[in-house]
């Protein structure tokens, strides 16, 4: 089968694909990943095609309007400002969404390319199957949607889910109906969300159903697989990934540090966590691996407890540490679990904060979100992540992620349904 992959966002948007592609050429596939165009080298140094979509997704964000979105810590700024990214560049963008489909026979796409590549694929009839890597937004009786769990009954909590729909639909309708006009394709009497449930097409969760199991009320196309994660043969000497002699030097020189790093989200206000920073290498002997990832920061301290670096190789470095502090994205927390790392979840929008819940109610780690993050709660969430209790059950969830096959769960899935 020729299948594309299409993706659009942040690395952590990007990454679990890798590992989807490499297990379908495994099976004598042949996969395509279409994603923004900065990703060429980390998706190319897999030996996996690559077709660019139009965009930059680091520039938008480190742009002079991005960062000040990003410094006003709010969900839905900063959700309009992406979509207005989006809008900005909608003319080619879209082009290189027709362009990488021509390629493919069989469709894999997440939530932020849902409302193009549902049209295309409807036009030019092909089977397209649904992936995510955040918690469920499938309606069900027996948990409400993250971000109303105020109460828990099962008339409520479905109608979490429609007020969720209802929310999206607004934020995509514009566009939706703008493009399915330039492709020739009938005008939706119903929200896209609708549109295409009604088709019961696939629809993969790859996440742990040791954070969240499959609830038993769901319709057969939708599936929790497990975590998507990089063959361990794939890892090794990976050119994107390697650990500098520096770095090496630093971590065998003293005890295991904390690893902290927002990835693709960088800090807003990067003054403020430079004056945690400094707090908590003034207050502690804590050793502290940062990773600056996108983020933008001027004047970090200098100190012998801190390594500074742009990207790690994360199943490379994590079994060397023994905390993590992030931003609470599903590939992270996954390697984080994967290696016993109890975890401090710093949320900033989208699922986020409901990762930050799971794992504060799980007892595997501490939930802040930005908002409220100081140097007095990180202090005591460092201490608080490192008891004997929290350690224990972090070993427990870590050897049952380790034991799901998430991968072979979901390319078993996906051939079955291409067929």
């Amino acid at each position: 089968m020729n299948i594309g992959i299409f993706t659009y966002g942040s690395r952590g948007d990007v990454q679990p694909y890798i590992a989807l592609a490499l297990g379908l050429i495994a099976k004598g596939h042949q996969v395509t990943i279409a994603a923004p165009e900065n990703f060429a080298a980390l998706v190319e140094g897999f030996g996996i095609a690559f077709h660019p979509l139009y965009g930059n997704v680091e520039e938008g964000m480190n742009s002079q309007e991005g960062q000040s979105v990003l410094q006003t810590e709010n969900t839905i700024k900063l959700m309009k400002y992406f979509f207005k990214v989006l809008r900005s560049i909608k003319t080619p963008l879209r082009k290189s969404y027709l362009d990488g489909v021509d390629k493919v026979d069989f469709i894999i796409a997440n939530l932020a390319t849902l409302q193009i590549t549902s049209a295309i694929a409807e036009k030019q009839n092909k089977k397209i199957a649904f992936t995510y890597f955040m918690p469920p937004v499938v309606p069900t009786a027996e948990f409400p949607l993250a971000d109303f769990d105020f109460l828990n009954f099962p008339w409520y909590n479905k109608l979490t889910y429609k007020l969720t729909y209802f929310f999206y639909w607004k934020f995509i309708k514009e566009e939706t109906v703008e493009f399915r006009e330039e492709l020739g394709l009938p005008v939706l009497k119903e929200s896209l969300i609708r549109h295409i449930g009604k088709q019961k097409l696939l629809d993969l969760y790859c996440l742990s159903p040791a954070l969240i199991p499959q609830p038993k009320d769901w319709d057969e196309n939708h599936k929790i697989t497990g975590f998507l994660t990089v063959p361990k043969q794939y890892r090794e000497n990976h050119p994107l990934d390697e650990i500098s002699p520096a770095l090496n030097n630093w971590l065998t020189a003293g005890e295991k540090p904390i690893y902290m790093g927002f990835g693709s989200n960088g800090i807003g206000n990067t003054a403020k966590f430079v004056s945690i920073l400094n707090d908590i290498l003034a207050k502690t002997n804590e050793r502290i691996l940062f990773c600056t990832g996108w983020g933008l920061f001027d004047k970090l301290p200098v100190h012998e407890n801190l390594f500074v670096t742009k990207y790690i190789n994360h199943e490379a470095i994590l079994p060397k540490c023994k905390a993590g502090v992030f931003h609470g994205g599903a590939g992270t927390l996954a390697a984080m679990l994967r290696n016993n790392l109890p975890v401090i979840i710093i949320s900033f929008y989208t699922d986020q904060p409901t990762w930050g819940k799971i794992i504060e109610r799980m007892n595997l780690g501490a939930h802040i979100p930005i908002k409220k993050l100081n140097s007095a709660k990180l202090l005591s969430a460092l201490a608080a992540v490192q008891t004997d209790e929290v350690k224990r059950n972090v070993t427990k969830i870590g050897q049952q992620i380790n034991n799901e096959n998430g991968l072979e769960n979901a390319i078993s899935e996906i051939v079955a349904y291409f067929k």
